[in-house]
């Protein structure tokens, strides 16, 4: 029987399954009888319910029928016939509802593992096609999800197994909740048990060990629990995941040393399943997690590279921060040596909108470029914002880097200390990096922006670009009726200048006069390069005396610059025709053409003045 056996095991085959394991029930109820030891009939159960996660359950429960003709002997005493008649039928039984128990389970991971298994391989074909394909299809992960919500009752199934096997009147799973313990799931109604604190159950916690009681009113202990029927024998054993500590299995009866160490080893193999379950339901829901974090980081992304618009950028930058880690956070781009509260949320203790970080947490943040958490900020000593922040505890700061320039700096604020986790900083630090990107493009953007419409020597706009906003003041006067002046300067014998000092020493005058230009006028009015040596300007809400007297402010800070041009100071003068916006019958090509005609009038008789239009005698 042996050699057969050791064949059977090393072909691994399961045709001839049901003869060896009859032949070691054989060999159980040999060691049974020769021992005289009636508790060792345990060893039926124990090996009925091994069995049931290997073969299938007409094998298991075949097996246990055997087992009354293995015990035979027993039933011709009738001292012991009732009691064996009992424990031969628990046998089966036990084999019954474990076999469909496991079975079940067995049937659920398998459609489990498929559901997985097709999830990750559609997965891995969109990430090929999108940055962020693995959770593009939400209905993929909600169905794998809503397939494992029957937790408890899979937990319920195992505990009322185990209330047959080992004859208790309840069965349950206490968890770890604050410091304390909640009852998860019981064999019976959850309303009928009530945790009362302490007790045997959070010494078993504690300890990490198995506790059994005869009589646990004559040892004086508590159970930790209470429930309408008497509880006398009690057993508890802690269901251990190294190294973390998941909860507590009971069982209790009102009678008297019910329980033993093979219940204790009975209630230790049922803890397994109970372990597999919960780490089951654990991966879940980092898999929830994970995904409902990865759906706002990709939400928030396809948001950032969906503008080129700093202003738009820094809006919904901080709104996808805020849905990922609510609290109070200030946005900060970079200008220059400053920075500049691009956009915030939430109470924030800063009034000015320009900063200097110097002696504080973002200047060391700023030169380190590293992210930077601390968790309890009370008594830091160095000031976190260049403004009193005595109700802030917690403060997480992410420098936006792209290409090892820094950007601009993320700053979250929260009251509450240790406010921010992990998971929350990583989903950041991918969404800031995302950030970096967009604002880089756009910058690059801007500045592609500035070149189409600036004159590259002067900095104004160019002839084009002043064309465009003559047109637009135009149409806005077809509904709006408001003055209008338009100013042409010309430098006067510049060509002398180019010829005398050379072409350098005109671009040092063409840019001088710009920047008087450009500080002379006000911050509504427009300003450009017209052409050559020529200049113009676009005077918003301006009537011809205001126009006027703009034009000789201008010509007079020109005529008292001195330009230094190679150790020279050069000084030149300047001409300029006036011309008014006449009215809704007036075109943009008349407005030019006037200003045009009041300057050639300046220049013709004498230069260095300026001429209204209206002032000309025709």
């Amino acid at each position: 029987m042996f050699l057969y056996a050791f064949l059977y095991f090393l072909k691994k085959s399961k045709v001839s399954s049901f003869e060896i394991l009859f032949y070691i029930a054989l060999i159980i109820a040999g060691v049974i009888q020769l021992s005289q030891l009636n508790w060792l009939h345990i060893v039926y159960l124990l090996y009925i319910i091994s069995l049931t996660t290997f073969y299938r359950p007409i094998t298991v429960i075949l097996l246990s029928l055997t087992v009354p003709l293995l015990e035979i002997r027993h039933f011709m005493d009738s001292s012991i016939f009732i009691e064996e008649t009992v424990f031969n039928i628990s046998v089966i039984l036990t084999a019954v509802m474990t076999s469909y128990f496991i079975s079940s389970v067995n049937k659920k991971r398998d459609k489990l593992e498929s559901e997985l298994k097709s999830m990750k391989e559609e997965n891995s074909n969109t990430t090929q096609t999108a940055e962020f394909g693995s959770i593009k299809e939400d209905s993929v992960i909600a169905q794998y999800l809503s397939s494992v919500t029957k937790t408890d009752e899979e937990i319920k199934e195992v505990l009322l197994i185990i209330k047959q096997s080992i004859v208790a009147e309840s069965v349950n799973l206490f968890v770890p909740s604050n410091n304390n313990l909640k009852l998860r799931c019981s064999s019976e109604d959850t309303q009928e048990i009530i945790p009362s604190g302490e007790g045997l159950i959070t010494q078993c916690l504690k300890e990490k060990s198995t506790i059994i009681t005869a009589d646990i009113n004559e040892m004086g202990y508590e159970a930790g629990y209470i429930k309408k029927g008497k509880i006398t024998s009690f057993i508890s054993i802690p269901i251990i995941d190294e190294p973390f500590v998941l909860g507590v299995l009971t069982a209790d009866t009102s009678r008297f040393s019910a329980f033993n160490e093979a219940d204790a080893n009975n209630l230790q193999l049922f803890s397994k399943q109970l372990i597999r379950i919960l780490q089951r339901e654990r991966v879940y829901s980092q898999i929830q997690r994970s995904h409902a974090g990865l759906r706002v980081l990709h939400e928030g992304s396809s948001k950032l590279a969906s503008s080129l618009r700093l202003d738009v950028l820094a809006q919904k930058l901080v709104e996808s921060c805020f849905n990922i880690a609510p609290s109070s956070i200030i946005f900060l781009l970079k200008t220059g040596s400053r920075f500049e509260i691009a956009q915030h949320k939430g109470k924030i203790p800063i009034e000015k909108t320009s900063l200097d970080l110097k002696g504080t947490l973002l200047d060391m943040v700023k030169k380190n470029m590293e992210p930077l958490y601390l968790s309890d900020v009370r008594n830091y000593s160095l000031p976190l914002l260049p403004a009193k922040t005595k109700d802030i505890s917690s403060v997480f700061i992410l420098p936006l880097l792209y290409e090892k320039e820094l950007l601009g700096m993320l700053v979250f604020l929260s009251e509450k200390i240790d406010a921010f986790t992990p998971y929350q900083i990583d989903l950041l630090g991918v969404l800031g990096t995302q950030a970096s990107i967009s604002i880089a493009n756009a910058r690059l953007h801007s500045e592609i922006e500035k070149m189409a419409v600036t004159d590259g020597l002067t900095g104004l706009f160019n002839h084009r670009h002043l064309q465009e906003c003559l047109s637009t003041e135009f149409k806005r006067r077809e509904r709006f009726s408001e003055p209008l002046a338009l100013l042409l300067v010309d430098i006067d014998y510049f060509k002398k200048v180019n010829d005398t000092y050379g072409h350098p020493a005109g671009d040092k005058i063409l840019h001088g006069v710009a920047n008087i230009l450009k500080d002379t006028i006000r911050n509504i009015d427009i300003a450009a390069r017209y052409g050559g040596e020529e200049f113009a300007a676009i005077l918003l809400g301006t009537e011809s005396s205001g126009a006027k007297n703009m034009a000789e402010r201008l010509r007079n800070a020109i005529m008292n610059t001195a330009f230094n041009v190679e150790g020279k100071q050069l000084q030149v003068t300047v001409s300029i025709g006036i011309a008014i916006f006449l009215g809704l019958s007036d075109k943009k090509e008349s407005l030019i053409e006037r200003a045009d005609q009041a300057l050639y009038h300046a220049k013709r008789n004498g230069r260095n003045r300026s001429v209204l239009w209206n002032e000309i005698k025709r």
